[in-house]
C-alpha cells in the first residue's frame, strides 16, 4: 500500500506538503502542487480515511433510525434529512428498525463506541435511560415523535392540538358519536392524539364513550380489524377519527366491505397525510405534517450539536394543516 511517505519521497517534498495538497490548501506553490498531484496519480495514492477519522474524531456520518421504512410517512422526512446532510458535507446511514426496540438500542450503543457522529431517531421507543445516557455524551435529535424529556432535542408538531382540531371539525359537521382508532398507549404521540380527541368532546359537551375507542396495530390491517369491531356494536358510530392514515384507510376498507358508504353513512378522518391518502377512494381527510421541513430542521439541529454550538431551544413545534377531502360529510341530524 502506497503511503504518504512514498509520495513525499517520489515528489521530493515533505509529508506535510503532500497532506496540504491532498486537502487542496492554497498555501502550496503551483509547480509543487502539480508535481505532487502527478506522483499521486502515478502511484495511485489513496489518502487514509481511517487515519483522518482518528485524528479528527469525526466520521462525517450520521445514522437515521426509522421505525418502519415501508411506512411512506417517513419518506419525505428522509429526503429533508439527506438533502440537508449532503449540503453540509455529511453522509446519512439509514437504519430500518422494523418496529424492534433492540435494533434501535444497537445503533444507540454504536454511537457510544464512536462509530458515528450523531443520530436522528424517528422513533422514541428506546429506553429513556439509554437515551439520556447517550445524550449526555453525543448528539441525538428525535424527530416527528414527541418526548417529555426536556434534555433531548425534539422536532414535532403539537399532536394534542392537531387531534383536537380534527375532532372539532367532525363535531362541526354534526357528528356526535365519533369513534377513535389509536395504537400503543406507551407512545406519547398516540396519548396526545387521544387527549386531543377527549378535550374536543369535553369542550362540546359530548360524553366520552370508551366502547368506541379502539386500540391496535398502526397499520392497514390494524385499522381494518378495529373498524370491524366497531361495526359489531348495537349503536353505530357516524364518524371515525384514526390516529394514523394507515389505520384510517384500513377502516375505510372494512366499511366498504360491509356495504357502508363513505361519507354518507360514516365519515372517516386520519392523521399524517401519507401519499396514499389523496389517491384512495374516497380521498382521506387528514392532518398534514411538514415532513420534509421536519427532516431538514432535525438535521440542522443535529449539525449544531455536532459542532458544539448552543441550541436556541430544545423542542421545535412545527405547524400542521387540516386537509379536507371527500371522506367526511355532514351528519343529517334527526328532526
Amino acid at each position: 500500500m502506497v503511503t504518504v511517505k512514498d509520495v513525499a519521497k517520489a515528489a521530493g517534498v515533505s509529508t506535510a506538503t503532500v497532506s496540504r495538497v491532498a486537502r487542496n490548501e492554497d498555501t502550496v506553490k503551483p509547480a509543487t502542487r502539480d508535481a505532487v498531484l502527478r506522483v499521486i496519480k502515478e502511484l495511485n495514492y489513496q489518502p487514509n480515511a481511517l487515519a483522518r477519522q482518528m485524528r479528527t474524531q469525526s466520521t462525517r456520518s450520521v445514522v437515521v433510525i426509522v421505525p418502519d421504512i415501508g411506512n411512506t410517512f417517513f419518506h419525505e422526512i428522509l429526503v429533508g434529512i439527506q438533502t440537508c446532510a449532503e449540503e453540509n458535507g455529511y453522509q446519512t446511514l439509514i437504519a430500518n428498525m422494523d418496529n424492534r426496540q433492540d435494533i434501535e438500542n444497537r445503533y444507540f450503543n454504536a454511537l457510544l463506541q464512536r462509530q458515528i457522529d450523531g443520530v436522528i431517531s424517528l422513533s422514541a421507543n428506546a429506553a429513556k435511560s439509554l437515551m439520556e445516557r447517550i445524550a449526555k455524551r453525543y448528539p441525538i435529535v428525535v424527530a416527528c415523535q414527541y418526548l417529555d424529556n426536556k434534555r433531548i432535542p425534539n422536532i414535532t408538531i403539537d399532536n394534542l392540538s392537531a387531534a383536537k382540531c380534527m375532532t372539532e371539525y367532525l363535531i362541526g359537521l354534526g357528528h356526535r358519536r365519533i369513534a377513535h382508532l389509536t395504537s400503543d398507549p406507551e407512545k406519547l404521540l398516540y396519548r396526545d392524539r387521544l387527549r386531543g380527541y377527549f378535550q374536543a368532546l369535553a369542550d362540546h359537551g359530548i360524553e366520552r364513550d370508551e366502547t368506541i375507542i379502539r386500540s391496535g396495530a398502526p397499520s392497514f390491517d390494524g385499522g381494518f380489524k378495529q373498524m370491524n369491531e366497531l361495526l359489531r356494536l348495537a349503536e353505530p358510530v357516524t364518524a371515525v377519527f384514526a390516529a394514523g392514515d394507515t389505520m384510517a384507510i384500513g377502516a375505510m376498507k372494512a366499511l366498504q366491505k360491509a356495504g357502508k358508504r363513505i361519507p354518507e353513512d360514516v365519515s372517516v378522518a386520519g392523521f399524517d397525510d401519507i401519499e396514499f391518502s389523496s389517491v384512495f377512494e374516497p380521498a382521506l381527510t387528514t392532518i398534514r405534517q411538514p415532513r420534509q421541513w421536519m427532516g431538514r430542521s432535525a438535521m440542522l439541529k443535529l449539525i449544531k450539536l455536532m459542532n458544539g454550538h448552543p441550541l436556541e431551544r430544545m423542542q421545535d413545534l412545527l405547524d400542521y394543516e387540516l386537509i379536507v377531502r371527500d371522506s367526511c360529510g355532514a351528519r343529517r341530524l334527526s328532526q
